[in-house]
């Protein structure tokens, strides 16, 4: 609107929740523009249309326009005063006035606009540059919440209890700032308890992240000495004996590019509801072991079948159950200390000889009883007259009901069940499985529910049993003699067919998926072995289908999938495909454990490692490739950026020179910038200003191009050419200095 008028918007500055934000053409000083408004409305300087909104210059724009072209300013300053009129009352509208925050409905709505922009950009993202880390497409919910705020409204009253408020979010605002996370939402999503969503974050950046803002806000001074005696100047009576110590108990839970890739548009606000309960339940976790620190969700998952905590007040003990969405209230579990009992921890003959005559057991110190169940943290009671304190860090192994010392009404329903089913005993199925290794075919099953956690949420636990119950007996319909199912765990039936081809298999999957959902309103998935697919050790089949079920799982719901190599490197390719490098490394590994692996994956992990700083491991991967394949581009490009940042400059030389020749010298602009500058500190000066002088012609901002291009120069004796280009790339940012070039940069 404002070209049609030939006009410019060169500058805002305003004050909203008590932040001044601004934003301003270079060279334009909103400052200096607000001194010259003075308190009038508007004023026209230096070709400036000068306007205030709430008068005071609270608010000002600045226009730039030729004063001899016949504009009106009226026009141009009511349009402006009407737009931002209304931009400050959106303002007001999503923002808490207290902290500046966006309230709970703004934040997610501005989520879900940020993940569909996220979105948007990973599909629609250029080839990326090789010589940084591309972000990872994700999300990291940071929930805060302020340890013992209630002491300091009780103490201190409720009107400081706002000031803490208001210096907590000026502090955590600056820390994002400082931090430069790039565009992070801020929310205020109730009483003392506030949210960050940070982008592109690996879970692992996010935990380090939480550190840092974790330890800044126990380090900082809130509220601020300024700001107390601003308070205090306010309310002459207030009386405060010591500075209140503002810690934050922050959780932590990471949707990362699987899910803001594949969740359609209609499904993300179910996400980040989840979302929002895992960092929840983090948060809670981290109060409970004691506050001031920070838990991942992720964590949380990954250490299941311990104890948290124990009150000794109340007796309660926090459970870590992991993802086992099995257990119900009234189920029983059995403690171990295995800090010391260990089952392997070695018994030494005393005297001299210092012989092994033994191991220590896993010595069982008594009973929990689990009196309230939620996703991942239980809680639980002591049972019996076990005296015993069950540390953090204690094991803990599921008790079935028939092993308990005594019964509950509540076990006659399980009593029935059991009764009822019709599997095999893990046992028979370990043994059918061991035989099946002997004979030439092996086909293999392993059956899960999707959305455990959604149907023990709105169905119960109890139910949860029931399905599977019910599902291994269709399974035992369809079986014929030979046949076995058996529960692997609470999470998984397998099954072994008689059967030899994995076509008769899926046919009978297929068929009891149809009937079991029209019944029990539920879907299940299967991923099936089958030995005759090659690079697969049978003997860790078992192993291997538990890794297809966490594939299954990333592909979505209701699959059957057939294992064979490529589906178990589909996670592998995804995460590099986005860039998730160390989680390409996490994957790699675990499929290599499982003696899974190919050239490909193999040059995807010595790709990975080169972008995590591992870069040794990179070198040594790269050489493992070129043995076989001496012209794999990837490899080589791989061995000349990890041999560059290693100083290993000979070597980097040899590999560019390669790269240059095998692609007839179409390589990147950063990469014929490191090659120059490795020839320059080899000492051939003449070929590194060639290099150079190429990276620039594709890229003339490149700041580290044109400093190297100045040593360069510097070298040959040119140092006034040398000293022009040091300037122009410390006024790009380039602060690396020799102390050659900061002596040349010095003169004048």
């Amino acid at each position: 609107m404002l070209r049609d008028l030939n006009a410019k918007l060169v500058g805002v500055s305003f004050i909203l929740n008590e932040e001044v934000s601004e934003s301003a053409d270079r060279g334009v000083s909103m400052e200096a523009l607000r001194e010259v408004l003075g308190h009038a409305s508007q004023k026209i300087h230096e070709g400036k249309l000068l306007l205030a909104l709430r008068g005071r210059g609270r608010l000002v724009a600045a226009v730039s326009f030729k004063e001899d072209s016949g504009l009106d300013p009226g026009k141009i300053s009511g349009l402006l005063a009407l737009l931002m009129r209304n931009f400050v009352l959106e303002e007001e509208r999503d923002r808490d006035g207290l902290t500046g925050f966006l309230k709970k409905e703004a934040f997610r709505t501005q989520m879900l606009e940020m993940a569909n922009r996220i979105k948007k950009d990973a599909k629609s993202s250029t080839p990326r540059d090789r010589s940084r880390k591309p972000r990872s497409p994700s999300l990291s919910f940071f929930h805060i919440d302020l340890d013992h705020f209630k002491g300091i409204n009780d103490t201190l009253g409720h009107r400081f209890g706002d000031e803490v408020l208001r210096s907590f979010a000026r502090q955590v605002r600056s820390f994002f700032a400082e931090s430069e996370s790039g565009e992070v939402l801020l929310a205020r999503l109730g009483g003392e308890e506030f949210g960050a969503l940070v982008p592109y974050l690996s879970a692992n950046e996010a935990q380090s992240l939480g550190e840092e803002l974790c330890k800044f806000i126990r380090e900082a001074k809130i509220p601020t000495a300024e700001e107390v005696e601003r308070y205090r100047r306010a309310n002459p009576d207030f009386k405060m004996p010591s500075s209140p110590q503002v810690t934050a108990s922050i959780g932590i839970a990471t949707a990362d590019s699987a899910v803001i890739l594949r969740a359609s548009e209609q499904s993300l606000p179910g996400e980040f509801d989840q979302l929002y309960e895992r960092a929840d339940v983090a948060t809670y976790v981290a109060k409970k072991l004691g506050r001031d620190r920070v838990m991942a969700f992720e964590r949380i998952l990954a250490e299941g079948g311990t104890v948290i905590d124990y009150d000794e007040r109340t007796g309660i003990v926090t459970l870590d159950l992991g993802s086992d969405m099995g257990v119900d209230v009234g189920d029983v579990f059995l403690v171990y200390d295995n800090r010391k009992f260990t089952g392997s921890e070695p018994i030494i003959q005393p005297g001299s000889q210092q012989k092994v005559i033994g191991y220590f057991p896993k010595l069982s110190l008594g009973e929990l009883e689990v009196i309230m169940c939620q996703p991942q943290v239980s809680f639980a009671m002591r049972r019996g007259a076990e005296i015993f304190i069950p540390a953090p860090g204690f094991f803990l192994r599921w008790v079935p009901p028939s092993e308990r010392g005594r019964r509950r009404p509540s076990d006659r329903r399980r009593r029935d069940r059991r009764r009822d089913s019709v599997l095999s005993p893990r046992s028979l199925f370990e043994a059918r499985l061991r035989e099946s290794q002997e004979r030439e075919k092996l086909i293999l099953v392993l059956l899960f529910f999707d959305n455990l956690a959604t149907i023990r949420e709105q169905r119960g636990s109890a139910t949860l049993k029931e399905l599977y119950s019910s599902l291994a007996a269709e399974l035992e319909k369809l079986s014929v003699p030979g046949d076995v199912v058996s529960t692997i765990s609470s999470e998984f039936i397998g099954f072994l067919p008689s059967v030899a081809e994995a076509k008769g298999v899926i046919e009978k999957l297929t068929e009891l998926k149809r009937n079991f959902a029209a019944r029990d309103k539920a879907t299940f998935s299967a991923v099936i072995f089958d030995s005759s697919t090659k690079g697969f050790d049978r003997f860790r089949a078992l192993e291997i289908v538990r890794k297809g079920a966490e594939i299954a799982r990333f592909k979505g719901a209701d699959q059957i999938v057939v294992l064979d190599p490529e589906t178990l490197f589909s996670k592998l390719f995804f995460y590099h495909e986005h860039g998730e490098y160390d989680k390409v490394a996490d994957e790699f590994q675990q499929l290599h454990a499982l003696g899974i692996s190919d050239q490909k994956t193999l040059l995807y992990y010595a790709e990975a490692l080169s972008y995590l700083g591992r870069l040794e491991e990179a070198i040594q991967k790269a050489t493992d490739i070129l043995a076989k394949d001496k012209r794999n581009l990837t490899a080589i490009q791989v061995m000349a950026s990890s041999a560059f940042e290693l100083g290993r400059y000979t070597e980097a030389v040899q590999a560019y020179e390669s790269l240059s020749e095998e692609k007839k010298g179409k390589i990147a602009a950063w990469q014929w910038r490191d090659f120059g500058i490795a020839l320059l500190y080899l000492g051939e000066t003449e070929k590194a200003l060639g290099h150079l002088e190429r990276a620039l012609a594709a890229d003339p901002t490149d700041a580290s191009a044109i400093y190297h291009k100045g040593e360069v120069l510097l070298a040959l004796g040119e140092k006034e050419k040398a000293r022009a280009q040091f300037m122009r790339a410390f006024e790009l940012g380039y602060r690396e200095l020799s102390p050659q070039a900061a002596k040349l940069l010095g003169q004048g």
